[in-house]
């Protein structure tokens, strides 16, 4: 049975996905050949198989080769992923998040009024 997403994703994993959601479907070598440090061809192979025992990525073979395509969309990993953060970390507060990024210095003054807005657009 696959595990879900929420499981969560390895650094190397996320870079995985992150080819397949730019590049589409494509074989594992190249995956391989998108990867920082190329990787050898066992890793990414056996990553794979990790991904898609975790439900984000399903195979098809065409000749001999195996295509591998993101079975979770962009914005639903991305959901799970913040959701998970908000609840490890912020005790689920949102705020609590924005707080730090503003604290941080990663959200700046025009970001935050532009997030003021796209916020109040969606009430």
């Amino acid at each position: 049975m696959a595990r879900p997403v929420s499981a969560g994703l390895t650094p190397r994993e996320a870079q995985i996905m992150e080819i397949l959601w730019t590049e589409g479907p494509c074989p594992a070598d190249r995956i391989r050949e998108a990867l920082p440090d190329r990787p050898h061809d066992s890793t990414v192979r056996t990553l794979l198989r990790i991904l898609e025992t975790k439900g984000c990525v399903r195979h098809s073979v065409q000749g001999k080769a195996y295509i591998y395509r993101s079975a979770v969309k962009r914005a639903n990993a991305e959901r799970k992923a913040v959701n998970s953060l908000l609840q490890r970390f912020f005790g689920g507060s949102a705020e609590a998040l924005v707080l730090r990024l503003i604290e941080d210095e990663k959200l700046t003054a025009e970001q935050l009024e532009q997030l003021k807005k796209t916020s109040g657009s969606t009430s």
